[in-house]
């Protein structure tokens, strides 16, 4: 898409893993997911070299580690993830939440995708796991 096009994704539109906006609508720019965070559900811990990363929880609770940091995010709340530093997150509340994901420049959303790829996009974007998942 070029940048200088508005893009509009209205409710449903989203296609696999309710990606909202990939590097091809952006320009590369940014990417944007719509995810779903079971109670229980962790990333490892891990290191983005080149991207960073903004959460935006539209419902529920989820724990997020950044560095040394710890933080509780319920409706409403947005965290940011920079580059460089390890971090994961982790759905505490009972009733799975749900959380917008804006990946700053845009290529990870392409995992979201495609779950199965997880691995393959993280090796090809540099991102690196540091340590296990979080847990309750």
């Amino acid at each position: 898409m070029d940048s200088d096009r508005a893009l509009f994704v209205g409710p449903g539109d989203t296609g696999a893993g309710d990606v909202k906006a990939a590097a091809a609508d952006t320009s590369g720019a940014f990417g944007l997911v719509e995810t779903a965070v079971p109670r229980g559900h962790s990333a490892p811990l891990h290191v983005h070299r080149h991207e960073d990363e903004g959460f935006y929880v539209l419902n529920g609770t989820v724990d997020f580690v950044c560095g040394e940091e710890r933080f509780r995010a319920e409706q409403g709340a947005f965290v940011y993830l920079p580059r460089g530093v390890p971090h994961s997150f982790l759905g505490v509340s009972e009733e799975e939440a749900r959380v917008l994901v804006f990946m700053l420049p845009a290529g990870l959303e392409e995992a979201f995708a495609d779950p199965e790829r997880f691995g393959e996009v993280f090796e090809r974007r540099h991102v690196k796991v540091v340590g296990p998942p979080l847990t309750l």
